[in-house]
């Protein structure tokens, strides 16, 4: 499928801002701020969940779409530890509006979450590509 310029900006745009906010997550979590850091880490997951929707044709747009979608790519993928991933990406972020998490909590979840963004960047740049050259 090819997609038109606009969608292309939108993407580049999302793309920058995943990078943006996770560049923000490691100067909280550097700093123990876990729940800031948690805050980016999930925005960092929702922009490039958003990017990958546009390739798809969905605005994926709030959490309920970004957990759906995620699990589909799952699914498309047949890739089983996205839905691990995923649960620990959900705790990082309630992290963010009630601040429960330890150490050993926060960091067990944090991989689990980078692990997730490292798919759905593999996942988007591969579409992305694809969808350039038609």
């Amino acid at each position: 499928m090819r997609i038109d310029e606009e969608v292309v900006s939108e993407i580049e745009k999302r793309r920058k801002l995943a990078d943006h906010y996770y560049d923000n997550f490691r100067k909280y979590y550097e700093n123990k701020n876990y729940s800031k850091a948690s805050e980016f880490l999930w925005g960092s997951l929702n922009a490039l969940a958003y990017a990958i929707g546009l390739l798809h044709g969905e605005k994926v747009s709030d959490h309920g779409k970004v957990v759906n979608f995620i699990n589909e790519l799952a699914n498309v993928y047949k890739d089983e530890e996205i839905g691990g991933c995923l649960a620990s990406a959900q705790t990082i972020h309630a992290n963010f509006f009630h601040d429960f998490m330890n150490d050993s909590m926060f960091e067990d979840n944090r991989r689990r979450t980078e692990k997730l963004l490292e798919k759905l960047v593999k996942i988007l740049d591969a579409e992305f590509k694809a969808s350039l050259e038609g």
